[in-house]
């Protein structure tokens, strides 16, 4: 059976299937853990966690049995706590801003542009329906199918970044930034090789290495743009800095990290962890915060806990 543990639980004796990393730079494994410098070396690692298989190695008492999402238990839930017609109105707008989310993806692929018009249309849409109902908006999003992922984890990203900073009390003009930068966060992943981008196994270090120029190349791509504010250009290019200074590209650290890449990073990481990709299962929400609390280094710390308090304590999101 596999195990999602704690880095700090690895033991000698352990096989382990994979180191996690939200970014999928460190998908390393398997390997049996032989020796402390093995241990040390998953410790000193950059991963959030680790997989373990307990057919090909020893156990551990308090690992976390991996469950991947079921989509019909998630349609449960949401009629469950919303409407029909708050579902209705939610599906409507994931369905009315999915052809400008295409376009504007669909254009820096094949042209290597920047769809203006359609990035402000998606927002207008995004900002409207998570003002109505984040909850069940979000809720909707999470229902994508595997086909969807690239275009809808940008919008849900988006979506949940607007209805995080309503909660931290920031003023409209600032949640259309911070809505406009979700959305185009990962524009740069448009520009890396199709066969990289949609592999379902362990990427190689050197396809690691061209991943991570996505941030860099979607900011170069829209610092074309007249007018573009420097805070969407900051998300795009700082949504994977850690908090500890380990991220990429520039390896910044703690406040000099800019404060809505810093809370881009905790909506990306969530969105991404409890939906279903390629590469991997989803993981539940209770896993997902579990997770991101324990990963120390990774996130600015007062503003996850802002997270957890407002949007999953309160059930502001499934």
């Amino acid at each position: 059976m596999k195990k999602r543990i704690r880095l700090s639980q690895v033991r000698i004796g352990m096989f382990v299937e994979e180191l996690e990393s939200t970014t999928r730079a460190l998908r390393t494994g398997p390997f049996l853990v032989e020796t402390a410098a093995d241990v040390e070396r998953v410790l000193q690692s950059s991963a959030l966690s680790a997989v373990i298989n307990t057919e090909r190695g020893v156990d551990t008492s308090d690992g976390v049995s991996i469950w991947s999402a079921d989509q019909r238990g998630l349609e449960a839930s949401l009629l469950a706590r919303f409407t029909r017609e708050e579902i209705r109105e939610a599906r409507q707008s994931v369905e009315s801003t999915m052809p400008h989310v295409r376009s504007l993806m669909g254009e820096a692929r094949m042209n290597g542009v920047f769809a203006v018009d359609s990035a402000n249309a998606a927002v207008e849409q995004i900002m409207a329906g998570a003002t109505r109902n984040p909850g069940a908006l979000l809720g909707i999003l999470r229902l994508k199918k595997a086909d969807q992922t690239t275009f809808l984890h940008s919008l849900a990203v988006s979506a949940l970044m607007i209805a995080f900073g309503r909660r931290l009390g920031l003023s409209e003009n600032e949640l259309q930034l911070l809505g406009f930068g979700g959305l185009v966060h990962d524009l740069g992943k448009m520009l890396m090789p199709k066969e990289v981008l949609g592999k379902a196994g362990k990427l190689t270090a050197q396809e690691v290495a061209i991943m991570h120029q996505h941030p860099q190349r979607g900011h170069d791509l829209l610092r074309q743009i007249e007018g573009i504010d420097p805070v969407v250009l900051d998300i795009c290019l700082y949504h994977h800095e850690r908090y500890d200074g380990a991220g990429y590209p520039s390896g910044l650290a703690g406040e000099d990290i800019p404060y809505a890449a810093r809370l881009a990073a905790i909506c990306d990481v969530y969105e991404a962890m409890t939906t279903i990709r390629p590469y991997k299962k989803a993981w539940s929400q209770a896993d997902t915060i579990e997770m991101m609390m324990r990963a120390s280094g990774h996130f600015d710390p007062a503003l996850l806990r802002s997270f957890v308090s407002t949007m999953i304590l309160t059930g502001e999101i499934l």
